[in-house]
């Protein structure tokens, strides 16, 4: 049974644009925790998701952990509840209406018991900052980063120079709008 979903899997790959990037080898789960996993890709629109692992004293079949994600959102948090700690898992995103058609496997990742560290998490991929100043003299920020690298946000006063300079920008920038109109 395990080779034959094995071989399936091999064979959907060709086809599949879908590619998982999480979890992998430097980026294992913790039990009974929320992990993240990650891919790349556009096609199909949705997919399952299914937990194996190929020694069956560890996981005696496949376990669905979602039933319909939508590729578009990139990553998803999951907690795959109650499950042993080992070696040798791997995901397969699957066709929502046919587990034996696999759209992407993950590489062999590891599962470490309840209260384990996450590894280290990398930065990849757009960040984006946005600052609004008002007429008090401070000035606020956020920025953002790619999913599982986190957030933060910081408050600053700014100086009169620094507040001549948002106001220019806003100036110009509306100005050049108008121009366009």
């Amino acid at each position: 049974m395990r080779s034959a979903i094995f071989f399936l899997s091999v064979a959907s790959l060709v086809s599949a644009t879908l590619t998982i990037t999480q979890p992998s080898a430097a980026h294992w789960w913790v039990g009974q925790s929320l992990n993240t996993l990650a891919w790349d890709g556009s096609d199909p629109s949705q997919f399952s998701v299914f937990l194996a692992n190929p020694d069956t004293s560890v996981l005696t079949s496949m376990l669905a952990l979602e039933s319909i994600v939508m590729t578009y959102q990139t990553s998803l948090t999951i907690n795959p509840g109650n499950i042993k700690a080992a070696t040798g898992y791997t995901l397969l995103l699957t066709n929502p209406l046919n587990s034996s058609d696999v759209y992407a496997t993950s590489e062999s990742f590891e599962i470490k018991p309840v209260g384990s560290t996450y590894p280290p998490q990398t930065t990849t991929g757009n960040t984006s900052t946005t600052a609004t100043f008002n007429t008090s003299g401070t000035a606020t920020g956020a920025g953002t980063a790619p999913s599982g690298t986190g957030s933060s946000s910081s408050g600053a006063t700014a100086t009169s120079s620094e507040k001549c300079l948002a106001m220019m920008m806003v100036l110009a920038v509306g100005g050049g709008l108008m121009a366009m109109l």
